[in-house]
């Protein structure tokens, strides 16, 4: 993005696009090509340098109705498994997991339970006696 805005600075400062790019080149790893297709797009009345929205299937799971059901789903029992969530509403363990790690930014607590044996003061010798200690 930092050098897309370089390439149009430069490109409205007059420059061509060979100077560009030996500019940016001593600063940024920007490739020749790179550059000549900004100035082409620049040229051709393009303003912004952010990405063009791309084609692509849109995410079907990731939803905010599936979002509220999966927040809905913990708030009533904070046990269930990802499993268990995405068996119930029917979307993959993936989609399940986007949406408690990303969209509802929940993590798994870590339990750690140390249990503590008392001995009886008195303990056998024998291997047979002890295991019974």
């Amino acid at each position: 993005m930092e050098q897309r805005v370089n390439i149009k600075f430069c490109f409205k400062l007059g420059r061509t696009a060979t100077e560009t790019h030996e500019m940016l080149v001593k600063v940024d790893a920007v490739s020749k090509r790179c550059v000549f297709e900004w100035f082409k797009r620049f040229r051709d009345g393009r303003e912004h340098v952010k990405d063009e929205p791309r084609s692509g299937r849109p995410p079907t799971s990731t939803t905010p109705d599936n979002i509220e059901r999966v927040r809905r789903m913990l708030a009533d029992d904070r046990r269930l498994s990802l499993r268990m969530i995405a068996e119930e509403l029917k979307i993959s363990l993936d989609s399940v997991s986007n949406i408690i790690h990303e969209h509802l930014q929940k993590r798994r607590k870590k339990f750690y339970v140390f249990r503590h044996y008392s001995y009886p003061a008195t303990c056998a010798s024998s291997d047979a006696e002890r295991r019974v200690c």
